[in-house]
């Protein structure tokens, strides 16, 4: 349909071409170079034509079939590198400072509806001495499966995180051109309206790749997607009155209703065209996947659990950690009198923040007199920040760091409606400050910056059209209007390094050309208009009519740029890593170098307009001053640069708001505290350390 619609244009622009050639040599009195001028015009729209079928011919000649796969193997080789890259940091920031990476073991999980084969028991070997020589490590089970589909569970801060990043890391480090690549994609992002391949794709994409490659890699089924969150899609468990229901822990109890997490598990277990041969690895919280119904939870796939840790592991490795001072070696030799810290520690989250809290000073033995968990988490828990800062002297004090951050964690908390957000962009923290308040400040912004581009031109001439002046208005009008409304999305994020590189280049190929024909294009279309409300005795129209086209022109030819330049150029090649997407210069420097782009597309296609209309006898261009042409030229491109490239706009706007109650330099503090361990990064954003910390920090600002 895209496509006939596509040649009707292209078919009746040289019709239109052809008519007005033939009016204006019936009319005759032309000299040689008019007659050649005319005639041009049909040149012209024949060119375009030629053009649209080499790109149709081009599309045609990529991959196809086998050359495909051939370009997918390559693609997905260099995605395997960064990846790997990727793991090898994540690694190295949860095995921690001391660098003794605790050994995990886990047992099969009792088969669920359709399930596959694997080993019983099976480890991820650390620092101590391994569990069992017998025990495979997680790579070697996985391999061992009888179907490439993985469903890995344990309580909250058991190590599945840890757990698959040891899996991506051995199976990159063994990969062959035809195995999948691991790929982590967060299921709580997954709008389920969208079929899971665009899901993956899109993670591809953030990976580095291009689109078009992520679309091979996916196709030829050259990703292993990791899927974190299954937890994460829906609320917990709430009675008919909308009362949160706790278990005996204090923790609100999974919901097994859960509908995003189900309506997932559907798609996956009847994904592909054999389902049992697609690859995955889920990860989920045992309690959560347990409490949903056995014959909603994956199919096809083999279930293991993550063990607690042992009594004498948990000793074992505090005794060799800190092997030098006696007050961790008494703890450590006492730990057997007191079932509940040794159930808390059994877990490794709550281990490391045991080794946080009490590493530099006070006695862990105090921690013997609690006589329950939930009391002796909050104790570990309201310590971490005041540990960090003692450990990381900064301006920060614990009190304004632990406000700061729970301001954060209220912000991410969900509603009745969906799950718990984890990710923590900064760009996207200004609802903070009020969604109304920033919104209509930011329209305001927009549209001060609107009339400051416009306005200057206006102003610095002797003579300017009157109707400009309502004009810029009214375009400041709608630039408001627009802005009001916009949800504020991640914003385009370019680091210095690459403004000069590829993808700079990539993005003026994929836009000028394109400028310059919808500039002829806007010009052929005004030429059969005008020369029919000439007919029809509409002399204002006619003399109207040249900026009227470039009017058009530039706002079609900057529409490409937000379009095919930011989903095929940004997309594509500037993928939002923590770097990247967290820092606001680099924001501002995509706001500017897209802004750039918008006003050389407008510039071409207000030069190409104002060409095709100067060859037309019936267009009297002397009618409309150049310069009041090239303000409203000048208008439609700031109208549509304002608009859609304002991320560092509204983010300065909620750094600017007297309520936005986090700190101005709120960039520095987040990578404080990601260096300080309060924070981790999972690809373009920040998450807090753990989810039981973000839930304290939400309920004890």
């Amino acid at each position: 349909m895209v496509k006939a619609v596509r040649w009707l244009i292209t078919v009746l622009a040289i019709a239109g071409a052809a008519a007005w050639v033939i009016v204006q040599l019936l009319k005759g009195h032309q000299d040689a170079s008019s007659t050649f001028s005319i005639v041009s015009m049909v040149g012209m729209a024949v060119s375009l034509a030629l053009a649209l079928g080499g790109l149709e011919a081009a599309r045609k000649a990529l991959p196809q079939g086998d050359d495909a796969l051939t370009h997918a193997q390559s693609a997905a080789k260099t995605l395997a590198k960064r990846v790997l890259a990727a793991e090898e940091k994540q690694f190295r920031a949860l095995i921690g400072r001391d660098e003794e990476q605790l050994t995990l073991t886990f047992t099969r999980r009792a088969p669920d509806m359709i399930p596959g084969r694997g080993p019983e028991r099976g480890q991820v070997a650390g620092s101590s001495p391994a569990a069992d020589a017998g025990f495979p490590g997680i790579t070697e089970y996985y391999r061992a499966c009888s179907k490439p589909r993985l469903v890995v569970t344990g309580a909250a801060g058991a190590g599945k995180t840890v757990l698959s990043v040891e899996l991506a890391r051995g199976l990159l480090r063994q990969r062959t051109e035809n195995d999948p690549v691991p790929v982590r994609v967060p299921l709580a992002e997954w709008d389920l309206k969208d079929p899971f391949e665009k899901l993956l794709i899109d993670h591809v994409i953030k990976a580095g790749v291009s689109e078009q490659r992520a679309k091979w890699i996916v196709e030829n089924g050259l990703v292993l997607p990791v899927l974190d969150g299954l937890d994460e899609m829906d609320p917990g468990l709430a009675d008919r009155h909308r009362n949160i229901v706790y278990g005996l822990d204090g923790q609100q109890l999974p919901d097994p209703r859960a509908p995003r997490a189900l309506d997932a598990l559907k798609a996956l277990s009847n994904h592909g065209d054999m389902v049992s041969k697609f690859p995955l690895v889920l990860l989920c919280r045992k309690a959560h996947y347990d409490a949903l119904p056995r014959s909603e939870r994956l199919q096809h796939a083999v279930g293991v659990d993550i063990d607690p840790l042992s009594l004498e592991h948990v000793a074992e490795h505090l005794t060799t950690v800190f092997e030098d001072e006696e007050r961790w070696q008494r703890f450590a030799q006492d730990l057997s009198s007191s079932t509940v810290l040794y159930e808390t520690l059994a877990t490794p989250w709550w281990l490391f923040l045991v080794k946080a809290v009490y590493h530099r000073r006070g006695d862990p033995s105090e921690l013997f007199s609690y006589s329950s968990a939930r009391p002796l988490k909050d104790h570990l828990l309201s310590l971490f920040i005041p540990a960090v800062v003692d450990i990381r002297p900064s301006r920060y004090d614990a009190e304004r760091v632990q406000g700061w951050l729970a301001v954060i964690a209220r912000h991410l908390r969900s509603g009745s409606d969906a799950g718990e957000r984890v990710d923590i962009h900064r760009p996207r923290l200004w609802p903070i400050a009020g969604v109304d308040r920033v919104r209509y400040a930011d329209a305001v912004a927009g549209a001060l910056v609107f009339l400051g581009l416009v306005l200057p031109l206006l102003l610095l001439r002797e003579s300017t059209g009157t109707w400009l002046y309502p004009t810029a208005g009214l375009g400041a009008v709608l630039v408001a209007r627009d802005v009001s409304r916009q949800a504020g999305d991640l914003p385009m994020c370019v680091p210095w390094g690459r403004v000069f590189s590829e993808a700079t280049l990539r993005l003026a190929i994929d836009t000028v050309p394109v400028g310059l024909v919808l500039g002829m294009l806007g010009g052929l279309a005004a030429l059969p208009i005008a020369w029919l409300a000439a007919a029809l005795g509409l002399g204002s129209l006619v003399s109207f009519m040249p900026a009227l086209a470039v009017f058009w022109s530039v706002l079609l030819g900057t529409l490409i740029v937000h379009g095919a330049g930011v989903t095929h150029t940004f997309g594509g090649t500037y993928p939002p890593d923590v770097n990247t997407a967290v820092r606001w210069q680099y924001v501002l420097r995509g706001d500017l170098l897209f802004g750039g782009a918008v006003f050389v597309v407008a510039g071409l296609s207000m030069a190409a307009a104002r060409w095709v209309t100067s060859f037309s006898d019936v267009l009297v261009s002397s009618s409309v001053p150049f310069l009041d042409v090239l303000a409203l030229g000048l208008m439609a491109a700031a109208l549509r640069w304002v608009t859609d490239f304002g991320g560092s706009r509204r983010y300065l706007v909620f750094l600017l708001s007297p309520r936005h109650q986090l700190p101005y330099r709120l960039g520095g503090f987040l990578r404080w505290s990601h260096a300080g361990g309060l924070l981790r990064t999972s690809g373009g954003a920040y998450q807090f350390r753990h989810r039981e910390f973000q839930r304290w920090l939400a309920q004890n600002p």
